[in-house]
């Protein structure tokens, strides 16, 4: 499967990270280009390494393994207690996966409506805009026939309860994105090129991976509005979107 990884703005950070981020980065970032290469079993083996050391994103990430089957055997209780340790981290995006989850149902995990709801909301609130536009999506959604008794002559019909006010939704954070990793600088400047994102702007970034050498990461910043634009026509073909918030 061909993947958009969605990265969120780095936090300022010190100019030498702790030693133990330094590992998770190892770690995280190992996964991603595994990934890349399909190498889904081994994305899998350095993101639990990552999540073990406290890297919110990487359980995520192992989330939507266990949901989708990728390297490992699908298992939606499995993919259900990864995205809450990210949730519990601090991922806003796990709260949206695990509401997803719920509202769907995964490999072996019923449908659990209630707290999908519950789910999508809290992501809502946090600011994360997948949620919002699913919330609303429900909300806009006919609601099924409910049979009443016809009001006799004395009575009338009661009023419909009005509609819940929608959640609070803060003001969404520019974005990282990455599209790639590619064996050499010139490659990832190529495809820059091609893909002629407006609105973003081009970072690469060189990256060691344990076993595969030097690889170079392609990622663009620019406004959450221009990241989403790309994700749904990423969507719209087949692709993922993921994300980092550091």
């Amino acid at each position: 499967m061909v993947s958009v990884i969605v990265l969120g703005l780095l936090a300022a950070c010190s100019a030498t990270p702790p030693a133990e981020q330094t590992i998770r980065d190892h770690y995280f970032y190992g996964g991603l280009a595994a990934f890349h290469e399909d190498m889904h079993a081994e994305a899998a083996r350095q993101w639990q390494r990552a999540a073990e050391l406290g890297d919110g994103e990487a359980a995520r990430n192992l989330g939507h393994l266990y949901r989708q089957g990728l390297g490992v055997e699908a298992d939606g209780h499995i993919a259900a207690a990864w995205y809450q340790v990210a949730a519990d981290a601090g991922v806003i995006s796990a709260d949206y996966n695990l509401g997803m989850l719920y509202m769907r149902g995964g490999p072996g995990l019923p449908p659990d409506p209630d707290e999908g709801l519950k789910r999508l909301g809290k992501a809502a609130q946090a600011g994360f805009p997948p949620a919002k536009a699913e919330l609303e999506r429900l909300a806009a959604a006919p609601a099924p026939p409910v049979a009443t008794p016809a009001p006799t002559v004395a009575e009338t019909a009661p009023a419909p309860p009005p509609a819940p006010a929608p959640p609070a939704v803060s003001e969404p954070s520019p974005l990282r994105m990455q599209i790639g990793s590619y064996r050499t600088r010139a490659a990832a400047e190529q495809e820059w090129k091609r893909l002629r994102l407006k609105g973003l702007t081009p970072e690469i970034i060189a990256n060691r991976v344990e076993g595969k050498g030097l690889w170079y990461r392609l990622v663009a910043v620019g406004p959450a509005q221009a990241v989403e634009a790309f994700c749904a026509s990423a969507q719209a073909k087949g692709m993922s979107c993921w994300s980092r918030t550091r």
